[in-house]
Parts: C-alpha cells; sequence; structure tokens
C-alpha cells in the first residue's frame, strides 16, 4: 500500500496518539473522543433526541388504514395491520380523514404518548430523492440534504445545529453509540458515549500521557486537552459510586423500569447525562435491523416493542426535563405497498415519523396523506411523500430549539407551509 511520507513533530505524534483515541468513551477507557468548546455547566437547555430507525422502517406495518381496501389487497393478514381477530391494530382518533387509522398491535406505549397528546404521528414524509439505497440514504439525511451532488458537504445537520446555538457546554452533543453518526459528522462539540458504566477517566498510560503533553501545550492544542480533561473530570465527579470506588449502576426516576433491551441502555446514558446538567443539547442515537425483506411478521413484532417500551420508559425517566426535550424518530425509507414473495416487504418511499414532547402538539397526524390508490403511488409502487423530512425537522428546531438558525442547518431547503407540530 502506497503511503505519503510524513515529517513527524511532537503536535502531529500527540495529534496521532489522541486522534486514534480520543474520540469516543466506553470500553473501559479514554477512546475516540471530541468535546464541548467552553467548561460552563449548562441547566434549562432545550435537548433534542433524534433516534434513527436504521434498515427501512415499515411505516405501514406501524400505522396505516386498516380498512384501505388497497391497503387490504396489497399485503395478508399477518403482514398488515388488521381491524379484528386475535391481535387487532389500536385504533386511534384524529388520523387522516376517511380511513380506520390504527397502530401495530404492539405499539400501546406508543397509543398512551398519543392519547395524552405528546405524540405526533406525520405519515408520507421522508427524503423525497427517491434512492432506495441505504448508504445513499442515510446519508443524505444525516447531512441534512437531498441531493447526491451535496453529499460532499463536510458536516452534518446536527453538527451545524450545535454551531447556530448560543452557548455550549461541556458536553453539548451526545452520540450514545460507540461512533459518530454522519448527522454529527464535523462536530467539535460532541462526544460518543457507548455506556456510562464502562466509563472510565484513567485509561491506560499511553493515553494519559498523550492526554498531559497536550494539555502542556499552548494554543489550541493545549485549549483542547482542558476542555477533555474538565469532561473527563466533571462526569467522572457526578457518576455515582459503589462503595469501592466503582461506578454504580444508573438508577432511573421513581416508578421507572425500562425493558431489558440494548436500546433501553442507549436511552439510559442519555437520560443519565441529561441530569448530570452539563450542556447536553442534541443526542443521536441509532436502533437497526429494520430491513424485513424476510420474516416481517415476528421480527417487525419485535421491533416495534423493543422501540416502544424503552422509548415510553426514557420518555418517563425525563420527567423534569420534559417540558425542553423533543424526541425525533426517523428511518431513511418506508418500505413497499405489496409484500414479497419472502414473507416481507422491500425497499419503499414514504414513511412515518414520530415527533415526542410536552411541548409538541400531539394525539394527531398531520401532513397530507396521499392515498394508496395505483396511481396515487411513487412509481406505481410504494406510498408518496408529501413532507419531506427537513420540513418536520424544521419545525421542530424553529419552535423547540432556542437560537437554532434552520437555514445554516438545512441549506438551501425552503420550508413549505407550517405542518403546526408545535
Amino acid at each position: 500500500m502506497h503511503t505519503t511520507p510524513t515529517t513527524l513533530t511532537r503536535r502531529s505524534l500527540l495529534r496521532r496518539a489522541l486522534g486514534a483515541s480520543c474520540l469516543t468513551l466506553g470500553g473501559g477507557g479514554i477512546q475516540r473522543l471530541a468535546f464541548a468548546e467552553d467548561s460552563a455547566a449548562a441547566s434549562g437547555r432545550d435537548l433534542l433526541v433524534t433516534i434513527f430507525l436504521r434498515g427501512g422502517c415499515d411505516g405501514l406495518g406501524v400505522l396505516a388504514p386498516v380498512d384501505d381496501p388497497h391497503y387490504r389487497a396489497a399485503r395478508q393478514a399477518h403482514l398488515r395491520i388488521v381491524e379484528n381477530g386475535e391481535r387487532p391494530g389500536l385504533s386511534i382518533k384524529n388520523g387522516y380523514a376517511g380511513h380506520d387509522w390504527r397502530l401495530h398491535p404492539d405499539a400501546a406505549p406508543l397509543r398512551e404518548l398519543y392519547t395524552h397528546g405528546d405524540l405526533a404521528l406525520i405519515h408520507a414524509c421522508g427524503l423525497k430523492n427517491g434512492t432506495r439505497s441505504h448508504f445513499d440514504a442515510q446519508d443524505m439525511m444525516e447531512r441534512g440534504i437531498n441531493e447526491q451532488k451535496n453529499l460532499g458537504l463536510s458536516t452534518g445537520w446536527l453538527t451545524r445545529l450545535l454551531d447556530s446555538l448560543p452557548g455550549t457546554g461541556l458536553l453539548p452533543g451526545l452520540s450514545a453509540d460507540d461512533a459518530m453518526p454522519a448527522s454529527l459528522l464535523g462536530s467539535a462539540r460532541a462526544a460518543a458515549i457507548a455506556n456510562l458504566q464502562d466509563f472510565s477517566y484513567y485509561g491506560d498510560d499511553r493515553q494519559m500521557k498523550a492526554l498531559r503533553l497536550m494539555h502542556s501545550q499552548s494554543g489550541e492544542l493545549g485549549a483542547g486537552g482542558q476542555r477533555m480533561l474538565s469532561l473527563l473530570q466533571e462526569v467522572t465527579k457526578k457518576l455515582p459510586k459503589k462503595p469501592d470506588g466503582g461506578i454504580a449502576e444508573y438508577t432511573p426516576a421513581k416508578g421507572v423500569t425500562y425493558p431489558e433491551h440494548d436500546f433501553s441502555n442507549s436511552l439510559k446514558t442519555v437520560a443519565q447525562l441529561a441530569k448530570m446538567e452539563i450542556g447536553l443539547q442534541v443526542a443521536a442515537l441509532n436502533y437497526g435491523d429494520w430491513d424485513t425483506h424476510t420474516g416481517q411478521d415476528y421480527r417487525l413484532n419485535d421491533l416495534v416493542t423493543n422501540l416502544v417500551g424503552p422509548l415510553r420508559a426514557f420518555y418517563e425517566d425525563i420527567s423534569a426535563q420534559r417540558q425542553r426535550a423533543t424526541i425525533v424518530v426517523m428511518s431513511e425509507f418506508g418500505r413497499r405497498l405489496k409484500a414479497n414473495e419472502s414473507g416481507g416487504t422491500d425497499h419503499g418511499h414514504g414513511n412515518l415519523m414520530f415527533v415526542l414532547g410536552a411541548g409538541i402538539k400531539g394525539g394527531r397526524c398531520h401532513g397530507i396523506w396521499p392515498g394508496l390508490a395505483n396511481d396515487k403511488l411513487d412509481e406505481h409502487a410504494d406510498l408518496a411523500i408529501t413532507t419531506d423530512y427537513r420540513q418536520v425537522l424544521s419545525e421542530v428546531l424553529q419552535n423547540r430549539m432556542r437560537g437554532a438558525e434552520v437555514p445554516k442547518v438545512f441549506p438551501g431547503f425552503t420550508p413549505g407551509p407550517p405542518l403546526g407540530l408545535v
């Protein structure tokens, strides 16, 4: 493999030593980590939590017009939501006019939030580009664009959001995962922390020596080292401890129990850091395996169960922060109206988004429902898109994230008439 010769200086050695290991936190040591710009603890900040359902969630399997003859004709009963039988769909009020709208039978915690008025549903929305590629669709949505020609954009939309928000604390941005998503691409204000149970301030000797050397430098490098130490020290100080000094397990709010699932662990990390009041403003989470080409009947049941249960627990857990928190759930595209021959559905187009929060006009479906008749479908196969995903995000930012500069977050996008989400 050809490599370009590099002149090694003390500074470049420091960058290499820290760059490979200080961009995320977890796994028992200091790993890859990027930090905030100032050290002021922050309270009362707006908090946006984004949940990306990777793989293409079947929105028509989560919320559907169960009495639509086109829906019934396209899918066998076990691959659609039904009105009656052993597992009927959960009826909701204020759905799109003209049909009986129901949620997946395992989405009871979601319906409770909807009925309470905290959850808004937006169907037939997404990336209007039309790609059926997971990689391209996810990349464009996380960069906040609609055209592949703009994939050279060097930052993600959450990065640009953080850059536009006034005042940053120790940890403005979080990826509750082992790595940074493209939505936080290029951010110097975010950290990837998969699990605070594995958090360690000390790391190994090589890492700490590099960190101390970095801290001793002048200028930007030294300031970066100071920010690292400040965050590590503050988080370590606030983590609950066992009698032996080890990190204690997180205790949710009274009466809250998270279901046993990896997605619950990610949400616990967000909840714990939000309660620490160290400036968290944006958190990005992933929940994968939604690519249900086969076995959709049982797979979707598990996926929905393991999404809505932890989500409801998280919402109750952050009750003290709820007035300033907004949760958005999205996926790269929906799935075909018609089932395939393998007991599943293939890559589609229009999809469902959720917006959850105390300041959301919930308990209703927003946007325009295009219908499922053949002449209303995209390419005569998929649910059409009537709402650009950026319209949903723009309204949330404009009304729930004080100081957000939407034109900078979504360059080149002109929002349409408001959906009335907030």
